[in-house]
This record gives C-alpha cells, structure tokens and sequence, in this order.
C-alpha cells in the first residue's frame, strides 16, 4: 500500500531570505534519510510561508524494503574442527545471527576461507521509522543565524510552535524539544489564528485555502504580480519589477493584498535611483514607471491578508513614505550644498579595516594604482586619477548613509552636479559592478579599471596582507565576490591590465603606507584567483583536464588562461595528441629528482632565459643542434604571439617542435654520465618547455 507522508513545521515569522533555502534542505534531508531506511517514494513537493515549511511526500511504501544481509564470521578453520564439527565460535556467531549453525556457509576470500551467515531483515513500519527521521531532518537544517528559546536546547531560525506529521493519515509520533507533533495546523495570524485537525495533505491545503493562507509559494509570487500589474495599468504604468523584491515580499505575507499608493509629485525632482531605493529597502514597495521607464507618483504595496480597511492601511503607507522621501530630500539638498571632492577629506573618518587604514587610505592606494595602469587599459591617466580620487567619496554623503545601496550612483549624481568629466562619473557608478553574480560589467574602459583596481585592492589587503581566506561556509568581506568580478572584467575584456602587474602595483602601494604582503599571502591571493578562473571556464564548458592545464602556473592571468583554454577544448584528438605527447615527454623528465636539482623549472623562467644557459660546445647529436635552433628560431615569434593572445597561432608555432622533440628523445641520453653535458640538455629542454608552458601544462591533458 502507498500513502502521502506529511510534514509541517510551524513557526514565528521567518526572515524572507531563507524559506526557499529552508525547503531545499529539508525536501534534502528527508528524502536522503528514506532512501537510506530503504524506504521507496514517489514526487516529492515542498510549499513555504513565512510562519511554515511543509513538505508532501507521495506514494511513499508501507514499509522498508526486506533486506537479507551477508555477515562474516570466524575463520572456516576456527569455525569447525577437523571432522567438520562446528565449535563453539561458530554456535556463539550464528546464535548472535539468530540463525541455526547449520544455515553458515563458507565463503572464499583472498584473505582466506571464513564462514558467512545470510541474516533476513525484516522492513519495519514507515510510521516509526519516520518517527526518527523527521526530528533528526528539522535539526539538520541551517541557517545564517540561529537561535535557541525558552529552556530549550533547539537551535533553529525562529521559535518553532507547532509540528505536523502525518503518514496515511496517522500521526508519525516524535517530539522535538518539548513540542509533539500531532494532526492540527493553524491558518493566517490575525484573519484564522484558530488551530484545525487535519487528516490528509488535501485536507490541510483545503483549509489553509479557506483560513487565508496561500502556502504555494510559487502561486504567491504570481497572484502578488497579478495584482501588482493590474494596478499599475490602472495608474496609467507599469510596475518596476525587481526580480530580488518579488522574492522578498512573496515570503513576507502569507495572504497578499495589492494596495496602489501615491505620493507627492513634487518628490520626483530628486534622483529616481534614490527615490525607488527608498521604496525597495526601507518599506518593500514596488515602483511604478510610464512606458518610457520614468518614475511616476505612485507606488504598489503588499499587505499581509485581505482588502478589510484597505483605504486606512494605504494612507499609512502615504505616510510613512512620505517622511522617508522627506528625509532623502533632507540629505539630498544638504549634500548639494558642497562639491563631490569636498567629501574625498570625510573618508578619513570611515574605516576601511582596522589594519589596512581608513577609506582615505584606499583611496590614496587606488589613486596611484589606477594611474599607472591607466595607459595599459587605454584611457588618460589624468581622468583614471580623477575618477580613483572621487571614486569613494560619496560614501561620506549623508543619503549614502542613510541608503547604502546607492553607493557610486550617487557619486556619479554628485560628480556631473559637480562639474566633473562625464567619463569620470560613469566610472565612479560603474566601479562597483559586477554587484553580484550575473551583473552586467562596466561598459567604459575607465570603469572597468577601476573596478579591477578596487577588488585587487581589498584583495592584496585582505588576503596578502592579513592572510584572511573565504571559506567554504562564509565570506564575510565578500572576497570570493570580489575575486570574482576582477575575474570576469580580466577574462572576457581584451586590452586590460594583466591581474598580475596590478596586483604587485597593489603591493607596492600598500608598502608606502607601511603595510606589508607576505610571499605566503601572495600564493593563498593567486589560489583564490585561480579558483575564480577555474570556475568562469567550468561554466563554459571547458573541459576539465584542459582547465587544470591551462592554470597549471600559479600566477595566471585571466584572459590568457581562457584564451589558451577555449583553443584547447575545441582542437581535434589527431591535433592535440602528438603535441601533448611530446610536450609531456619533456616535463616528465624535468620533473625527475636529479633534473629538479639541476635545473629548478618549478620557478617558471621565460624561455630565453633557460635557453641563453645552453653551452653549444657540448652538443655531441645533431638532434640536439636542431632543436636548438628550432627553439632559436621561434621563441621571439611565439613570445609576441602569446602576449598578443593570440591561441591559436602559438599552438600552431609549438606543433613544428613535436618531430623535432620525438627525435632529441631517441637520439639523446639527456642523464648523460657527465653532469655538465646532462646539466646543459636539461637547461635545453627547460627552455623548450618554457615555450610550450605559453599555452599551458601539456602533461594534465587527458589524450
């Protein structure tokens, strides 16, 4: 027989960024705890509120599934005498099985001849075994921050205050720190606080329909954007629609009621950005805009339960709005009262952190980064200092502070009030972006070296400095975020600055002000780059093994790495095998114990370096000779091809080397009896794999 299994967790109001997390980790959690009980199972769906997590399990079995266990027991030869007699460690085993002694049987191993008892398990009752999976699911989930109520040692997001549990219309009986489940629900807080019985999912969703709970989430959002849109079209508009708002506001009411609100037009001569942020994060409101995108007097609000006195709670949204537009007009105008850079001296009270200084100190950093960079992104370097010297100073606003989410708008806003080049104020709006993943990038060349040069920046200080590292359960400084959009901006831009000669910039910078980047700062700093890297190609679909050779240097820069990378995955087998063969034949030997010793290719050197080491007059093969000069011939060509990043053509240059590699290696004894003559065709080879270590480390393809 198949039945639904049914789980609601009751609760105080959660906050709204975590329901949908809260459904993924229990469906998660209980699902992984039944396949492991052997307990069979149909669809699974899960419903959420602010005041509940409810998970349906359908067609779930009667029972776990009969098993018959194989267990091993003594040695055959322990187990019985030499007439074939068990002896009493073969009684004590099967009597422990609950089997007779002559059920056991012989098994042969490679350990040897052991005896083995095959023990039948019968299933129990999905109802008890559910009666542990459930409280054991519920206290598994996490969540950012987590509190513990009353005298209870329960640790979950908010006070839980009722449990129901169902199996086929049973109770699953379990307590979870002094609360029972049981068979009864509660609907909507104020409109049916009543507790009701239930007996089946149906059931329960039937009576939340008729108690004013819409506790299909998803259902939610659409009838939230319903009556948003219906009411906008009536104002004349359309709604704004923020995808992160919408989520938001879907899981702060359990029963939504669209409301259309107005204010005071005389408010639209502030900036539109500050007038819509102070909608979105301070009262959860939805914007309303013409057919050309420009604000209108009018806001769309969502009230937690139905249209009773409707007319009263949109005059107290008027009003609440109306103070906080009040206010942003406040800071606007006295904002306006001085120039942007009379605000860059303010930063001097904002700290930055604790150790790396305050925000003027950044700023003072960026200043002289951005300017040497700046001919290597192709903009005037008076501007990238202009814009580094301005970048930050509306941070020292008084509407930033008050809306910190409008930060580098509003210093675009005060930078064209001010006088400033537009390319200046663009730059200092699109410094921030990407804000999170998916964001566009910054469109001007001098927006996005300042983005790089602010990310590198906290990077250097955070990271090289102090040696503080996201982890894989937080990043409470946005590192990850931050190497991430340096990432993105480096890879898929051509004509920027490499990562690298920004970031050793960064580390001087930071030494005029006293503050010192460690070697072992440095390397944790190029891991964190290089996971980034890995994961934007991994994303695009590289391959692997090709992504694991193209970042086989620890430095590695960005776009070449993706460039290098995107030829790599798309080459034909009977192109990319003889050349990684013979390549890997090269760093195999140069990996050996005694060529490390004589030539520490672990330091990457350019191949002109290794090569300018070989002594001729120790050649004794003309093979030796000709990959020499063929090494000569091409580094200068293969060297301006790679620093023009151009793929294609250096795999191109390296693949004449593979004939030429294959024969040194039957020809040559390269561990020669002779140090110098073995030192001197290592230093060859070094420099041959210089040359193919310009597209990447042949050896971790898989060919």
């Amino acid at each position: 027989m198949l039945a639904d299994l049914l789980l609601e967790i009751g609760t105080e109001e959660l906050p709204a960024s975590v329901v949908e997390s809260a459904l993924e980790q229990l469906q998660a959690a209980v699902t992984q705890r039944l396949q492991d009980a052997r307990i069979a199972f149909g669809q699974v769906e899960t419903f959420g509120t602010p005041r509940r997590l409810i998970l349906v399990i359908h067609d779930v079995a009667e029972s776990q599934t009969d098993v018959v266990r194989e267990v091993r027991g003594p040695a055959a030869n322990v187990a019985f005498d030499a007439q074939g007699n068990p002896t009493p460690a073969a009684q004590g085993f099967a009597r422990k099985q609950g089997v007779d002694v002559k059920e056991l049987e012989i098994v042969h191993t490679p350990q040897g001849d052991y005896v083995m008892a095959k023990v039948f398990e019968r299933g129990k009752p999905t109802l008890e075994v559910a009666a542990g999976i459930f409280p054991e699911a519920i206290r598994s989930l996490t969540f950012p921050k987590m509190m513990r109520w009353g005298n209870g040692n329960l640790r979950f997001c908010r006070p839980i205050r009722w449990l129901l549990a169902l199996y086929d219309g049973e109770v699953v009986p379990f307590e979870l720190d002094g609360i029972r489940s049981g068979n009864r629900s509660r609907g909507h807080r104020f409109l049916a606080p009543e507790e009701f019985e239930v007996g089946s999912p149906a059931e329960l969703f039937r009576q939340l329909d008729e108690r004013y709970v819409l506790y299909d989430h998803r259902r939610r959002r659409e009838v939230i954007r319903e009556q948003a849109n219906r009411l906008a079209e009536q104002a004349g508009g359309r709604i704004l629609w923020d995808d992160a708002l919408l989520d938001e506001v879907t899981h702060l009411v359990e029963y939504p009621t669209a409301l259309l609100g107005r204010f005071d037009p005389t408010f639209l001569s502030l900036p539109e950005p500050v007038l819509i942020t102070a909608m979105k994060k301070h009262q959860r409101f939805f914007a309303v805009v013409d057919a050309q995108g420009k604000l209108l007097p009018y806001f769309v609000a969502v009230r937690n339960g139905n249209d009773y006195r409707l007319d009263v709670v949109r005059e107290g949204n008027e009003r609440v709005l109306t103070a906080r537009f009040n206010d942003a007009h406040f800071f606007y105008e006295r904002d306006r009262q001085q120039p942007l850079e009379a605000f860059v001296g303010e930063l001097r009270r904002i700290v930055f952190q604790e150790k790396l200084g305050t925000m003027a100190d950044k700023t003072a950093r960026l200043t002289v980064v951005a300017r040497q960079m700046a001919e290597w992104a192709g903009v005037d370097p008076s501007l990238a200092e202009r814009a580094a010297t301005l970048c930050k100073a509306d941070l020292a606003t008084e509407v930033v502070m008050e809306l910190p989410a409008l930060q580098g708008v509003m210093g675009r806003e005060y930078a064209l009030l001010s006088g400033e080049n537009e390319a200046v104020a663009r730059a200092i709006a699109e410094h921030y972006m990407p804000r999170f993943a998916g964001d566009a990038l910054p469109e001007s060349a001098l927006g996005r070296l300042l983005a790089v040069c602010d990310r590198v920046d906290t990077l250097v200080g955070y990271v090289g400095a102090l040696q503080i590292v996201p982890t894989g359960s937080g990043d409470p400084f946005g590192l990850r975020r931050a190497a991430q959009g340096a990432v993105q901006i480096l890879a898929t831009v051509e004509g920027m600055p490499c990562l690298w000669t920004i970031v050793d910039a960064s580390v001087r910078a930071y030494a005029q002000q006293g503050v010192t980047v460690s070697e072992e700062g440095l390397r944790l700093l190029a891991q964190i780059f290089s996971q980034r890297i890995e994961a934007l190609l991994e994303e695009e679909g590289i391959r692997y093994d090709v992504v694991q050779a193209v970042l086989a240097e620890e430095r590695a820069e960005p776009f070449a790495a993706r460039a290098n990378a995107r030829v790599l995955n798309t080459l034909p087998m009977e192109r990319l095998t003889p050349i990684a063969l013979a390549a890997t034949r090269v760093r195999n030997i140069l990996k050996a114990g005694e060529a490390v010793k004589l030539v520490p290719t672990a330091a990457w050197q350019s191949p002109s370096e290794w090569l300018s080491q070989v002594d001729v007059s120790l050649f004794r093969y003309d093979e030796e000779r000709a990959l020499y000069e063929l090494a000569l011939q091409y580094r200068q060509q293969i060297a301006d091809a790679a620093a023009a990043f151009q793929s294609e053509e250096v795999f191109a240059l390296l693949e004449r080397f593979t004939e030429p590699v294959n024969r040194f290696f039957d020809a040559v004894l390269v561990m020669a009896p002779e140090e110098a003559m073995r030192r001197n065709r290592l230093l060859l080879l070094a420099g041959i794999d210089a040359l193919y270590r310009y597209i990447g480390d042949f050896s971790r393809l898989v060919v």
